[in-house]
């Protein structure tokens, strides 16, 4: 009878023990026991960061800081409301600084510490600086016979309407307080000076009313009236030309309009009945050099006039030869059509021929206006003193209704430009401010970001940490498993190994 040997061989896979598996649950369970530490540990961290810069931001000297914008008209080409070139540092110019120093009851010694201490920075909107951008990266691109196509584009240039004004105060020894107050008193005085350097012409009447009529002839005091009037009536005419909603001060009372008639009423009743009674009653301090005056004046006149003729003739020459551009627009019909262009420089040379026009017209009238005026002198013997002393009568009551005139236009446009034509041309975006609460707000701002690293850092660390945990658990698992199945095998092997000796025996 022949033996039968059955030998069992286990294997173990190999590669099944090299294999690592993470199950989400277990990664879950981990990131549940460790979420409130985590969970605790940024809240102090960025507590502390928080804190740590409110208190630097508190303590330290740190700049103060405010933002400014400008909307009138021409600002996003650089001119200002009246078409000269903008310059943003007027903002911190020694008139500006003087005035809110003198505002703030500090000394004028500070200027120059102040000014040194003053940055401004142009605010350029994101929109704009991408499109100057893609505009650089076109030329960059552009092929030798796309570049005259690629050079025209890139004629763009921008001109920042927002400007921030950072005023780092450390240098003129001033507290937080006076800084704040400072840098406010300098943007209040700038929109003082705005409005009267492009609105209302605050110095308008300083000229007249500088000057004492009295120390000139009855006959040259009427003309000194007589060319204020004349400015002030194209004042009031050049603001009425804008206004379209026919503006009526709240302050005054009066439209411009109403004001051009007002003018036009003492030119008519008041001034010009001086002046015939003048010329009719050849009223005079001095008949001799008032009419050394006359024939000046009409010498002046006359050199003048030369050069309006001039002028003039060199305009309607230019205006003449003037060809506007003209555009073919090609069709398939048996006429193309011609299609002329408007032309700025052609609008300016009309403007330029109607103002000539006026200057020589208004010479001609001077010219024959003195002339009269000469000839009535010789003529006439002087007047006594009654006539005299009437004349000056006549001149301080016109002299008084010219002040109140000019000082209704004054007003009334001031009213004007602030509240309607100028209204939103400079603002104040954000004030300087030194309160608890902007403080911890700016404070908190600048702590945003490293917070914002640090929490990121310690968000990966907690779920690096999870993860990690959560594989140590499951490899220990199934560590354990394949101990136990090992030993369950090498159990197994052991039971089978008498039984074949058994077998062997029997």
């Amino acid at each position: 009878m022949s033996e039968q040997n059955v030998n069992l061989i286990l294997k173990q896979n190999e590669k099944t023990e090299e294999q690592v598996v993470v199950s989400i649950s277990a990664i879950i369970r981990k990131l549940k026991k460790y979420f409130a530490v985590w969970l605790l540990v940024a809240i102090i961290i960025g507590g502390l960061i928080a804190g740590v810069s409110v208190f630097f931001r508190t303590t330290s000297m740190t700049p103060v800081h405010a933002i400014v914008s400008f909307t009138h008209k021409g600002i996003e080409k650089g001119k200002n409301p009246d078409g000269t070139d903008f310059d943003y540092n007027t903002l911190k110019s020694p008139e500006i600084i003087e005035a809110a120093l003198k505002e703030c009851n500090l000394d004028k010694s500070l200027l120059e510490p102040v000014r040194r201490g003053m940055r401004i920075e142009g605010i350029i909107p994101e929109d704009a600086y991408q499109r100057m951008s893609t505009y650089k990266h076109v030329y960059e691109a552009a092929s030798s016979g796309q570049l005259a196509a690629a050079t025209a584009m890139l004629d763009v240039s921008w001109v920042s309407t927002q400007y921030n004004l950072t005023f780092n105060y450390k240098e003129s020894g001033l507290t937080r307080s006076d800084a704040v107050q400072v840098l406010n008193a300098m943007l209040a005085a700038y929109r003082d000076y705005f409005f009267r350097e492009f609105g209302y012409n605050e110095a308008f009447g300083n000229s007249l009313t500088a000057m004492d009529y009295t120390e000139y002839d009855y006959a040259q005091a009427v003309d000194m009236f007589r060319t204020e009037l004349k400015r002030l009536n194209r004042y009031v005419n050049g603001i009425a030309a804008d206004d379209t909603a026919r503006f009526r001060s709240s302050e005054t009372g009066y439209t411009f309009a109403d004001l051009k008639d007002a003018i036009s009423s003492i030119q008519t009743l008041d001034l010009d009945l001086i002046s015939s009674y003048l010329n009719v009653n050849n009223v005079s301090k001095d008949k001799d050099r008032l009419q050394t005056y006359y024939e000046w004046r009409i010498e002046n006149l006359e050199l003048e006039q030369k050069a309006n003729k001039e002028a003039l003739s060199a305009v309607e020459h230019a205006f003449s030869s003037y060809e506007k551009d003209q555009v073919i627009i090609f069709s398939d019909s048996v006429a193309n059509t011609e299609t002329t262009l408007s032309s700025e420089e052609y609008d300016k040379l009309i403007n330029r021929r109607i103002d000539a026009q006026e200057k020589l017209t208004e010479t001609n009238q001077n010219i024959e206006y003195y002339k009269q005026r000469l000839a009535t002198l010789k003529k006439t013997s002087a007047s006594g003193t009654a006539k005299a002393e009437r004349i000056e009568k006549d001149l301080a009551k016109l002299k008084t209704k010219i002040d109140n005139l000019i000082d209704l236009v004054n007003r009334t446009a001031d009213d004007y430009y602030r509240n309607v034509a100028l209204s939103d041309s400079y603002n104040i975006l954000v004030p300087a401010t030194s309160a608890v609460a902007t403080t911890v707000q700016s404070g908190i701002k600048k702590a945003v970001v490293p917070i914002f690293g640090i929490e990121a850092v310690l968000l990966m660390v907690y779920l690096a940490v999870s993860f990690g945990q959560a594989l140590v658990e499951e490899t220990r698992k199934r560590n354990n498993k394949l101990a136990a199945e090992r030993a369950a095998a090498s159990g197994a092997e052991t039971d089978e190994k008498p039984e074949k000796s058994d077998k062997k025996k029997s």
